[in-house]
């Protein structure tokens, strides 16, 4: 049986064009407010469009950051608007649960900048720490300015990567197979270099806090 990665693939397959922009942007967007929709494996479809010739390459990265960026930022915005009443709304009173939320707050509290931008590499509390971010009031120009810089980070990798993929499709018809295997072991990278990324990060500010110079201050 054919796995919801591989059906989203496929059915953002026979889009081209306008209606594949579109579409793309959309399901984006929907990411970004928590649906558990896998952002990495939309993002590697427009690439494979992208291979396959049904929409230019530079659309498809447009598309992505169009996508990502404008999900990302309603929820921060949405967040400064509404406060802690924006966790009440229908649109996210199932998806953001007590824990999700107050997970996110002791992360924004512990570091607001370094968390926002390894938040996009963060998928099941991506949404939230958004959001909260929001309403905690950080730096609106800090927020896009780190969002961007860990979009230029992700985005890439899974639109190159589909469409190395999508330009294959027409001789191996196992290509679609191939990539998903293949993404699956980018998360596992990513997730392992961020790991390395945060110990190192907490190691460094631990060691700063505690040093002599530090206590003096």
């Amino acid at each position: 049986m054919a796995s919801f990665s591989q059906k989203l693939i496929s059915f953002l397959s026979i889009f081209s064009g306008l209606t594949a922009y579109s579409i793309i942007i959309g399901i984006l967007l929907i990411c970004g407010f928590g649906i558990p929709i896998p952002e990495d494996i939309t993002l590697l479809a427009a690439g494979l469009l992208a291979g396959l010739g049904n929409i230019h390459l530079t659309g498809a990265f447009l598309a992505g950051f169009i996508g990502v960026l404008m999900g990302d930022s309603i929820l921060f915005f949405l967040g400064r608007k509404l406060g802690y009443r924006a966790f009440k709304l229908p649109v996210f009173r199932k998806i953001f649960t007590e824990k999700r939320i107050q997970k996110s707050r002791e992360k924004i509290l512990n570091n607001s900048k370094f968390i926002c931008f390894t938040a996009r590499f963060l998928p099941g509390l991506r949404s939230p720490i958004f959001l909260t971010a929001g309403i905690m009031g950080v730096n609106p120009l800090i927020f896009i300015f780190l969002d961007f810089l860990a979009s230029l980070l992700s985005i890439p990798l899974w639109i190159m990567l589909g469409w190395w993929f999508g330009r294959q499709m027409s001789t191996n018809p196992e290509a679609i197979e191939q990539a998903l295997v293949l993404a699956k072991k980018f998360n596992a990278y990513i997730f392992l270099t961020l790991f390395a990324f945060v110990g190192t990060y907490i190691y460094w500010k631990k060691k700063k806090t505690n040093s002599p110079t530090s206590h003096q201050l």
